[in-house]
């Protein structure tokens, strides 16, 4: 067997997790090589849509960015993001979503916001870009993450992107379209959610 490293580990495992016929929504990184590896081994038929407006994409090559040309070639069609924001991912028609972030807690709840308080933080990050549009609408949310102390915390400092929030029935009362965290994928280990809890 050869060395693969933990960044290779998690793709593969990630890959994996990516059922024939699904459709995903693709960033940058990890779930570009996690969903393109898939589509090459177990999922042919998986339907790739790129945030940058590439949906049914099919590269002849690995992209390089999401921005790549290569994903408009072969493509089912373009659109712009808000297009694909209103039609395909509030639309309720993509079925797994990768998410990342700096915290995450026992519920799935995602930060990326702020470390700290919000008024007066440790340190300012990105925010949210669509995270918790995707959080919020697609039908399964896969977190993939580096397995350190720092970022699994028993309450995320800002909820950026909602998990199931503090349980599975504040989930339900929010009436979100999306079906939650599904498995949070590290360097480590995968953790799955509870079925009954959260």
């Amino acid at each position: 067997m050869t060395d693969v490293t933990p960044s290779e580990l998690m793709v593969i495992v990630a890959a994996r997790e990516l059922k024939d016929g699904e459709s995903v929504l693709v960033g940058v990184g990890i779930p570009n090589l996690a969903a393109n590896l898939a589509r090459k081994l177990q999922a042919p038929n998986l339907n790739m849509i790129y945030e940058s407006g590439a949906v049914g994409s099919n590269p002849t090559r690995m992209p390089l960015s999401i921005g790549d040309p290569c994903l408009v070639t072969g493509a089912k069609s373009v659109c712009s993001m808000y297009e694909q924001f209103a039609y395909y991912l509030q639309g309720g028609r993509i079925d797994v979503g990768f998410l990342g972030g700096a915290q995450i807690d026992k519920w799935g709840n995602i930060n990326s916001t702020v470390i700290g308080q919000y008024k007066t933080p440790k340190v300012r990050l990105p925010g949210s870009g669509g995270a918790c549009d995707i959080a919020s609408n697609v039908k399964k949310i896969i977190v993939i993450t580096p397995h350190e102390k720092r970022r699994f915390v028993e309450k995320v400092d800002f909820l950026t992107s909602p998990g199931f929030v503090d349980g599975k029935e504040k989930w339900k009362q929010l009436k979100l379209q999306g079906g939650g965290p599904y498995a949070v994928i590290t360097n480590l280990c995968t953790m799955k959610f509870d079925e009954i809890t959260g």
